[in-house]
C-alpha cells in the first residue's frame, strides 16, 4: 500500500471518529454516539460498503488521542505478500446462503459451507468473508428488506400515551436471593413527560398502579400504545380502558419502532440513573425499596421531566402546560379509576347466599341465593368484595371468614430489604444523593413563588 492510500484511509477514519474526538463528551454521551455508529453502513474510499463495529472506533480514537493522524494510518500487515483471498467457489456461496436469508449470521454461513464440504474447518474467517460478501453488495444490511419510517408527533398532551416496562436494577436481599427490580414508565407522546415507577415483579398489579398514578397525574389520555406483553394484552388493561373511555393499541410484533420514544427513555434511564443506582445497591448505600423509591422520583423529576428535552427543546412539564383549548385535560373520579382496575371472577352463590374467593368466606345479599354473579375485587385488598348480577350492583360482600388478606396470584407486597453493610464500601461520587438534594431545593424554590392573594368576594382584612 502506497502512502498517498495510507493517508487516504487516514481521512476517511477521522472523518468517522470526528464526532467522538473534536469536543468533550461525557460516558454516557461518546456510548450513545458509538452505538449509533456502529448501526451506520460507511462507504470507503473504494466505493466498499461496510460497518464500524464500537471497538473499532473506540481503537481508532484511542490511537488518534496518542500519535495524532499518523495513528489512523493502517499498519503494514505481517503476513504481507500471503494469499489472503478466498476462493470464488467460497464467496458465491456464502453469497447465496445470505440472499437466501438476509438475517443468517457469518457463523452460521460459514459452518453451513463446512458442513457441505465447501471449505475446510478454520479455513475461512468471519472477517475475511464478511468483507468480501460486502465488496459483492450482499452484506446483511444491503440485503435485509429496508423498513420507510415517519417521523410522528402527537399534536396536544394527552393524545398518545405510550406505556412499557424494562428490567432495570437487581436487589439482592437478606436471604441471599437477587431480585428484580422493574421500571414501569408511561410517556406522554407529545411532551415527553413521563410518570414512573419502580416495581418488584413486572406483572397486572404494576402495570396498573403505574397507569393510575399516570392519570392522576396528568389526566386521560385519548389512546394508549403499548407493546405485545401477556400484562398489556390481558383481558384486565382492555376492560380497565373500556370503562374509562381509552382506546387501547398494540405495537405491531417485531416492529418495536413504534414506541421509539419510551425506548429512548428507558436508555436515559439506564445511561442517567440505573449505573449509579446499582452501585449504590452493591456496596449497600441503599438498603430498602422506599428509600431507593425516593432516589428514583427526585431523579425523574430533576434530571428529566425539568430538563430541557433534546427533540422538543423544552422541558417536559412546561410542554406538558400547553393544553390544546378543543382538547382539555380529562380528569377521572379516584374512585371510578379504582373500580375500572378491579379484577372479575364469577361465582354461584350458595342457597344460604354466601361465596368463597382465595379461600375466604363472604356474605351476599339473600335474594341472591343460587345464582351466578360477578364479583369484581383490588387483588390487594380481599376486605372489599363488589357484587354484580346482571349489570346491576349490590354493593359489597360482607366478609365473613378472611385468612388472606390479598390474592394468591400476586407477590406480597414488601419493603424488600437489602442486604445490611458488610463492610465499608468504596467511595463514589454521590450523584444521585445531590440529585436528591437538588430537587428539594427546587421544590421549596417553586412553594416560594406561589403568591396567595385575597379572595375578591371578601372586603377589607382578615379581621373584617
Amino acid at each position: 500500500m502506497n502512502e498517498a492510500k495510507r493517508r487516504e484511509i487516514a481521512t476517511f477514519r477521522f472523518s468517522v471518529i470526528a464526532p467522538l474526538v473534536v469536543r468533550h463528551l461525557g460516558p454516557g454521551e461518546r456510548a450513545h454516539i458509538m452505538a449509533d455508529m456502529g448501526k451506520r453502513l460507511w462507504k470507503t474510499t473504494d466505493g466498499q460498503s461496510i460497518r464500524i463495529t464500537t471497538r473499532t472506533l473506540a481503537r481508532w480514537v484511542a490511537r488518534y488521542k496518542e500519535y495524532g493522524y499518523a495513528g489512523l494510518m493502517p499498519e503494514e500487515r505481517t503476513d504481507h505478500g500471503a494469499c489472503r483471498r478466498l476462493p470464488e467457489q467460497i464467496i458465491n456461496r456464502a453469497a447465496e446462503l445470505r440472499k437466501e436469508d438476509p438475517r443468517r449470521s457469518i457463523n452460521t454461513i460459514i459452518r453451513t459451507m463446512v458442513l457441505e464440504g465447501l471449505a475446510e474447518p478454520g479455513q475461512v474467517k468471519r472477517s475475511t468473508l464478511s468483507h468480501a460478501m460486502c465488496r459483492l453488495g450482499v452484506s446483511k444490511a444491503e440485503v435485509s428488506p429496508k423498513g420507510t419510517y415517519r417521523k410522528r408527533e402527537a399534536p396536544y398532551p394527552n393524545a398518545l400515551h405510550q406505556m412499557d416496562t424494562q428490567l432495570a436494577l437487581k436487589w439482592p436481599d437478606k436471604s441471599g436471593r437477587v431480585r428484580n427490580i422493574y421500571v414501569v414508565a408511561s410517556l406522554d407522546d407529545y411532551s415527553r413527560h413521563v410518570v414512573a415507577r419502580l416495581y418488584l415483579a413486572d406483572d397486572r398489579p404494576a402495570m396498573s398502579d403505574l397507569l393510575k398514578r399516570s392519570i392522576i397525574i396528568r389526566g386521560k389520555p385519548e389512546i394508549l400504545y403499548c407493546d405485545n406483553g401477556a400484562n398489556y394484552k390481558s383481558h384486565l388493561l382492555a376492560e380497565a380502558c373500556a370503562h374509562l373511555g381509552i382506546e387501547l393499541r398494540h405495537a405491531r410484533p417485531y416492529r418495536p419502532q413504534g414506541q421509539g420514544k419510551v425506548e429512548r427513555w428507558f436508555r436515559t434511564l439506564d445511561n442517567g440513573f440505573n449505573r449509579e443506582a446499582q452501585s449504590l445497591i452493591d456496596h449497600q448505600r441503599i438498603t430498602n425499596l422506599d428509600q431507593l423509591q425516593e432516589f428514583f422520583a427526585a431523579w425523574l423529576n430533576t434530571e428529566y421531566n425539568n430538563r430541557v428535552h433534546s427533540a422538543t427543546h423544552e422541558k417536559p412539564c412546561d410542554r406538558l402546560a400547553h393544553v390544546d383549548p378543543e382538547h382539555p385535560i380529562v380528569w377521572v373520579d379516584p374512585e371510578a379509576l379504582h373500580r375500572a382496575f378491579l379484577w372479575t371472577e364469577t361465582r354461584v352463590v350458595t342457597a344460604v347466599a354466601t361465596i368463597s374467593l382465595e379461600g375466604n368466606e363472604y356474605q351476599v345479599d339473600p335474594i341472591l341465593a343460587r345464582r351466578k354473579i360477578t364479583v369484581r375485587f383490588d387483588p390487594f385488598d380481599l376486605q372489599h368484595i363488589y357484587v354484580e348480577y346482571q349489570g346491576k350492583s349490590y354493593g359489597e360482600a360482607a366478609p365473613l371468614e378472611v385468612v388472606r388478606e390479598y390474592s394468591r396470584h400476586v407477590k406480597k407486597p414488601d419493603a424488600a430489604d437489602g442486604k445490611e453493610p458488610e463492610a465499608a464500601a468504596p467511595e463514589r461520587t454521590p450523584f444521585l444523593q445531590m440529585v436528591r438534594n437538588n430537587d428539594e431545593k427546587e421544590r421549596f424554590k417553586s412553594a416560594g413563588r406561589m403568591a396567595f392573594v385575597r379572595d375578591p368576594g371578601k372586603k377589607g382584612g382578615d379581621g373584617e
